[in-house]
């Protein structure tokens, strides 16, 4: 019984090194990319910002 415990975690250890396996078991971290980030346009305030109630 110790042994196939034993054998599965070094089974896990070792695949965990794989990188499709960490994307399947969700350990690696997913950074957003700051070349993909769009930028947007500021804010405009209305021209009749100041006469409303």
């Amino acid at each position: 019984m110790k042994k196939t415990i034993l054998t599965l975690m070094a089974l896990c250890f070792i695949l965990s090194g794989c990188t499709t396996m960490k994307k399947w078991f969700g350990l690696n971290k997913s950074t957003p990319d700051e070349t993909k980030i769009e930028t947007r346009a500021p804010l405009v305030l209305p021209p009749d910002f100041d006469e409303l109630p």
